[in-house]
C-alpha cells in the first residue's frame, strides 16, 4: 500500500508476503452484509462512520488503567496523566443504545481495557450488561487477577461471563518478559484452571511481533491442542503500530511488520503433523457467515439474527482444526472436506431456500458430497462431521434455553478455531476496511471502529474529553494499584503444573 499526503510526504506498508494468498482470500470473500441506516447515533462518525453490518464484538474499555507496562499496547495503559475510567451510568448508556440497534443480531460483549478487572465496577458492568439481554458476554485479560484470586473466576461466571480472552505470547515465561513481570507463562496456565474449574471456556489472545514471538505461533497452538478441553479457539493478532508504538520509526515498523500470510506461513513450518496448508487451509472470517446465514433461515421467526462476521478478507482469516480430546490428533478440517465446495453448496442452499425443512432435507446431501473418508482421520465419519456440525449452532445463536451448556460442551471431536485478525493502524489504514469492521468499540459518543478509536485520535480525544479525574486525585481517593514491570514477580498462591509439551506423547501424535 502506497499513500501520499501533500503535508506528511509518502508513505508505504506490506499488506501481504504472498500475492497468491492475499489474492485467494479477496476471492473466497462472501459478501457484505446488511447497511447500517437510521442509526447516526451510533455510528456516524465521519470516514470512520461503520457502513455495514451489526459487526461480531462489541468492546467495552472499562478503564485505561492496568496491573502491567507491556509494550506493544494499543492503548498506552498506565502512560497519561489523568484515569478513564467509565461510570455505571456510561455503561448502561452504551448497552442501552447497543441493544436499541436494528435489526439485531448475536454479539460478543468483550469487556477491555487497560485491564478491566480491576475496574472499580467490573462485575457490575457484566451484570447490566447480562441484565439488558446480552448473552455471550467476555472478558479480555492478561490473566493476573484470576490467577490470584481462586474465586474470582467464579464470581465472574455467577456475575455472567460467558467466555475470557487470555492473552498469551508462548508457552514459557521469557517469552512473556518484554511484558514486564518475570513470571508471566505460570500466571497463564494458572489462570486457566481457574478459568476451566468455573465452568468458563478460554480464548488465547495472541498479539504477534515478527522478531518478537513470530517464532513461537506454533507452539501456542500446539499449548491450545494440549489443553482442548479449556481452550475454544486461538486468536493471533499481528501487531498494530498504535498507542505506545504510534510513532515507532520506518525501520523499526518495517521489521516488526507481520502479515497474515506471514502467519499461515509460519503454522504451517512450526507445526509438523498437522500438514496445514495456506492456500487449502485458510478462508476469509467473512466465510464464517454463511453458516450464520443458513442458521438464520433455519430460524426465520427469530426476533435476534445468527453472528455474522462481516470482515474484511485482509483483516480477518481462519483455518478450523479438528482435534480429538482424549487422543490429541490433529487434522485441519479442509484436508479432508471440500471446505470452498462446502460453503458455495450452502450459500446455494440458503438462496434457495423453501424454508427450514426443505435446509434440513439438502444439509446432510451437502455434508456427505463434500466428505472425503479416506483422507478422514481414522475414527470420524459422515456421521461425526454432522454431530459436530450441529453443536456448532450454540456459536452463531443463544436464543435456545440450554444454549450455555451447549456451547460449552463438544463430542470427543472437537473444532479448535485458529483465526488470524489483522487490525489497521495509520500505516495501513484502509477506510473499506474501516467501514465492514466487526469489532466496534462502545462509547459514549457511540460505536466506533476498533481500527479507527486507536488509530485515527477517536481513543485520545474521547478520554480526555471524559476523562474521570487526574491520576494524582485518583491515587489519592484509591491509592495506587500493583503494577507488575521491570521483572518483577507476580504473586501466586499455587504454581500451576507445567507440561512439558515436548514429552507429550499426545502431542507427538498430532503436532
Amino acid at each position: 500500500m502506497r499513500k501520499t499526503c501533500a503535508r506528511h510526504g509518502t508513505f508505504e506498508d506490506v499488506l501481504s508476503t504472498n500475492p497468491a494468498f492475499f489474492k485467494r482470500m479477496e476471492s473466497l470473500y462472501f459478501g457484505h452484509d446488511f447497511a447500517c441506516a437510521g442509526q447516526t447515533n451510533v455510528h456516524d462518525h465521519g470516514p470512520s462512520t461503520v457502513r455495514t453490518g451489526r459487526g461480531v464484538a462489541l468492546i467495552v474499555d472499562l478503564t485505561n488503567r492496568c496491573n502491567l507496562k507491556c509494550s506493544p499496547c494499543f492503548m498506552d495503559a498506565n502512560h497519561n496523566t489523568y484515569v478513564h475510567e467509565l461510570s455505571m451510568d456510561d455503561v448502561r448508556q452504551i448497552f442501552d443504545r447497543a441493544r436499541a440497534v436494528k435489526p439485531q443480531r448475536e454479539l460478543n460483549i468483550l469487556f477491555a481495557g487497560g485491564e478491566p478487572t480491576i475496574a472499580s465496577d467490573f462485575l457490575d458492568a457484566v451484570r447490566y450488561a447480562k441484565q439488558v439481554g446480552f448473552n455471550r458476554i467476555c472478558v479480555v485479560t492478561n490473566g493476573i487477577r484470576f490467577a490470584q484470586e481462586d474465586g474470582f473466576a467464579a464470581s465472574a461466571r455467577a456475575a455472567g461471563v460467558h467466555q475470557v480472552y487470555l492473552q498469551l505470547d508462548g508457552t514459557t515465561n521469557e517469552s512473556h518478559r518484554h511484558r514486564g513481570a518475570g513470571n508471566l507463562f505460570d500466571v497463564k496456565q494458572l489462570a486457566l484452571e481457574n478459568i476451566s474449574r468455573a465452568g468458563l471456556q478460554a480464548n488465547l489472545q495472541v498479539t504477534v511481533m515478527n522478531g518478537v514471538n513470530n517464532d513461537a505461533v506454533g507452539e501456542i497452538v500446539r499449548f491450545a491442542v494440549n489443553n482442548i478441553e479449556k481452550v475454544r479457539s486461538v486468536l493471533l493478532q499481528p501487531i498494530m503500530f498504535t498507542g505506545r508504538d504510534a510513532n515507532v520509526g520506518e525501520d523499526e515498523r518495517r521489521s516488526r511488520r507481520y502479515t497474515l500470510a506471514d502467519l499461515a506461513r509460519d503454522l504451517q513450518h512450526q507445526t509438523s503433523g498437522v500438514q496445514w496448508e495456506p492456500m487449502r487451509d485458510w478462508f476469509p472470517m467473512s466465510a464464517y457467515s454463511v453458516v450464520g446465514n443458513l442458521f438464520d433461515h433455519l430460524n426465520p421467526t427469530a426476533s435476534v439474527g445468527s453472528m455474522f462476521a462481516d470482515a474484511h478478507p485482509s483483516q480477518a482469516i481462519f483455518s478450523p482444526l479438528l482435534v480429538n480430546q482424549r487422543t490429541r490428533q490433529v487434522a485441519p478440517i479442509a484436508s479432508f472436506v471440500n471446505v470452498e465446495r462446502l460453503l458455495a453448496d450452502l450459500a446455494h442452499i440458503t438462496d434457495h431456500s423453501q424454508g427450514p425443512a426443505w435446509i434440513k432435507a439438502r444439509l446432510p446431501l451437502a455434508i456427505l458430497r463434500n466428505f472425503d473418508g479416506r483422507r478422514a482421520p481414522a475414527g470420524f465419519g459422515p456421521s461425526d462431521l454432522a454431530r459436530l456440525f450441529e453443536h456448532f449452532l450454540p456459536r452463531f445463536r443463544s436464543d435456545a434455553a440450554d444454549w450455555d451448556a451447549r456451547d460449552s460442551t463438544d463430542p470427543e471431536w472437537r473444532l479448535l478455531m485458529v483465526a488470524g485478525m489483522w487490525f489497521q493502524d495509520l500505516f495501513n489504514f484502509d477506510l473499506d476496511v474501516i467501514g465492514m469492521d466487526p469489532a466496534r468499540v462502545g462509547t459514549v459518543w457511540g460505536e466506533i471502529s476498533f481500527c479507527a478509536h486507536n488509530s485515527a485520535g477517536w481513543r485520545q480525544v474521547l478520554d480526555r474529553t471524559h476523562e474521570t479525574v487526574s491520576l494524582a486525585e485518583w491515587h489519592k481517593a484509591h491509592g495506587r494499584h500493583r503494577i507488575y514491570a521491570n521483572g518483577s514477580i507476580v504473586p501466586l498462591r499455587l504454581v500451576a503444573a507445567k507440561r512439558d509439551s515436548a514429552s507429550d506423547p499426545r502431542t507427538e501424535a498430532g503436532m
